[in-house]
């Protein structure tokens, strides 16, 4: 892994963080299944996790890639939800990407330090 590979997986992070923040709220305000419990609950999780991620590669922590692993299965799962509750809107479907973006560089982050 490149400096650059370990810059691109902490902008994912940032932008995943971000967006998943966004999305509660869009989520709250469309009620119905969109604001259950358990999907806020896997949305704040993710962006718990990428910004916390992002800080341990940040530092440089030689445990980044624990966490990058744990990341990497909370945004697969968040982004898989956000996918399935999609529909027509774009604003799940931009969520659901970034997950799955970040989920791929947090994976390979992993793997490459594992």
């Amino acid at each position: 892994m490149t400096q650059q590979d370990l810059q691109t997986c902490i902008d994912n992070c940032t932008q995943c963080h971000a967006i998943c923040i966004r999305t509660i709220q869009h989520c709250l305000g469309k009620g119905g299944r969109h604001a259950q419990r358990d999907h806020i609950r896997l949305l704040a999780d993710c962006a718990q996790i990428c910004n916390t991620s992002a800080d341990f590669m940040i530092r440089g922590s030689d445990l980044h890639p624990l966490t990058c692993g744990v990341c990497a299965e909370i945004c697969q799962r968040c982004g898989d939800e956000c996918e399935q509750m999609a529909d027509n809107d774009q604003e799940m479907r931009r969520c659901a990407d970034l997950c799955h973006r970040c989920a791929d560089s947090c994976r390979q982050m992993a793997h490459a330090h594992a």
